[in-house]
């Protein structure tokens, strides 16, 4: 997040000069006290995971994308449950607690790490983890922040995990950068792990009311094998999708972007989310440009006609591209995924729900935003758990248009 509030700063300094000689303001931009909505932590769960034969040892990473809260300092405790679905209704498994220490603080970057190892029994079809941290506010308050999560029997597969050799942090969220060295963890015992790379697609998510089809993700080109054994290092010298084990059973993928990767700090960074947002004649002229940076300023000035407006939008719009990357990247970058677009256009959804292989995000009506209901259902023949389908309806569309020309009309509180 500092590199998106030093992208923003640079962008409004190169913003003012365009404006006149004046010196920018930093003040925010003046809305009607019945927009103006508090601003809460939004706290994203991260997972990775190993099998043993009697045991799935969970490794959880907590962060706030908002970066409201510290929750090496507000974090006490950790409930979690396993019910045979994913309501009140279904039957409770197993319940339980661990209580955070200053272990699971040891981290630099100002996340959580909690470990929790769960019965392989309990890995079954349609069960669901059911999460809850606990955070201690200011006085007496406490905020609990609730996860859920499908468990499945492809876990049982996974006896290995990808290590971070800097740190010996566990590989939680599907993506690494081309300046990463990772080590293999597995049992001394095992064969060796087939390895594969494949040429990463990054074909962006259609709209959702689009009747085209994706390009399978199965089409992709292997560039590269090779084979590693427990605690051999990795070096990630070639961008591309890299796949971790021969059987599909138990293959994980690991998705390598080069630059600082879920972080937006190159300037081909900043242009191709915005085909959410603009025309083909607009990013042809954003692509051609002598100058891109300077491109993309004056495009997202010409839509605020205001030099604290466009700093209001920037901010807004690339702080999604970053929670989208870090929240939904799969065997592409999380922006360019069904639910990463969704998230930059409409933000947090109000709700979601799980039930089997499906998601539901729905959005209330507000005053900026009609009610809209979105449902995602995951592939499992993309390599990686975190794909999921957008189920497309051409009754989208107004609902769509509309919320796009909010966003080119400076509406930033979505």
């Amino acid at each position: 997040m500092k590199q998106i509030r030093l992208l923003s700063c640079l962008l409004v300094v190169l913003l003012a000069s365009a404006c006149g000689s004046s010196s920018p303001s930093y003040a925010p931009v003046y809305r009607e006290p019945a927009t103006i909505k508090p601003e809460q932590p939004e706290v994203a769960m991260h997972h990775a995971y190993r099998a043993t034969p009697d045991s799935v040892h969970f490794f959880f990473r907590f962060e706030d994308l908002r970066q409201l809260l510290d929750l090496q300092q507000s974090a006490v405790r950790l409930d979690y449950i396993i019910r045979s679905g994913a309501t009140e209704r279904d039957a409770l498994l197993v319940r339980d607690t661990v209580q955070v220490t200053a272990a699971h603080k040891a981290t630099t970057d100002g996340s959580l790490h909690v470990p929790v190892s769960l019965p392989a029994q309990y890995i079954a079809a349609g069960n669901v983890l059911q999460v809850r941290l606990w955070l201690r506010l200011a006085g007496q308050e406490r905020l609990g922040t609730s996860h859920k999560m499908a468990l499945s029997p492809r876990m049982l597969q996974k006896d290995f995990l990808l290590l971070q050799a800097r740190n010996g942090s566990p590989v939680f969220q599907g993506f690494a950068t081309t300046s990463d060295q990772l080590v293999l963890q597995r049992d001394s015992t095992s064969q060796s792990l087939a390895v594969r790379v494949l040429k990463a697609p990054q074909q962006p998510a259609l709209p959702p009311m689009s009747t085209k089809q994706e390009t399978p993700a199965e089409q992709v080109q292997v560039t590269d094998t090779l084979r590693l054994s427990s605690s051999d290092t990795l070096q990630l010298t070639q961008e591309g999708l890299y796949l971790f084990g021969a059987d599909t059973t138990a293959q994980t993928g690991l998705l390598v972007q080069e630059g600082s990767f879920p972080l937006v700090t190159r300037v081909q960074d900043l242009i191709t989310p915005l085909i959410y947002l603009t025309t083909s004649a607009e990013r042809e002229a954003l692509y051609n440009a002598k100058d891109p940076k300077a491109a993309v300023d004056a495009f997202w000035l010409r839509i605020a006609k205001d030099k604290n407006l466009a700093r209001d939008l920037i901010r807004t719009y690339y702080t999604r591209v970053e929670a989208a990357n870090k929240l939904y990247t799969s065997y592409k970058p999380g922006w360019a995924t069904d639910r990463g677009m969704i998230y930059i256009i409409y933000g947090k959804p109000n709700n979601i729900s799980l039930s089997g292989d499906s998601e539901t995000w729905i959005y209330r009506e507000s005053e900026a935003t009609a009610y809209v209901k979105f449902v995602f259902n995951k592939k499992d023949d993309t390599f990686t758990e975190n794909h999921y389908e957008l189920v497309r309806n051409r009754e989208y569309e107004e609902n769509w248009y509309s919320t796009v020309a909010k966003w080119r009309a400076g509406i930033t509180n979505m």
